[in-house]
């Protein structure tokens, strides 16, 4: 939570440290945040939606399609 709110806003010294001395000792959050940003750098270089690439897969949309008349 911390890695995507330092992101947004600017946290107080004594959380930022906070959140580097975690970020230091734990392996999933170090690599929670590299993929964050990761993203972030993804997004943000696609200027339009339109340009991510898509694949069609009707599978998939008539199995999901399925499921939401099955649950209305």
């Amino acid at each position: 939570e911390m890695v995507e709110q330092d992101k947004i806003v600017s946290l107080s010294l004594v959380d930022r440290l906070k959140l580097k001395l975690h970020i230091s000792v734990c392996k999933a959050c170090k690599v929670y945040q590299k993929q964050s940003d990761l993203l972030d750098t993804f997004f943000s270089k696609s200027k339009d939606l339109d340009d991510i690439p898509t694949e069609e897969n009707p599978q998939l949309k008539n199995k999901i399609l399925k499921q939401l008349d099955e649950n209305h």
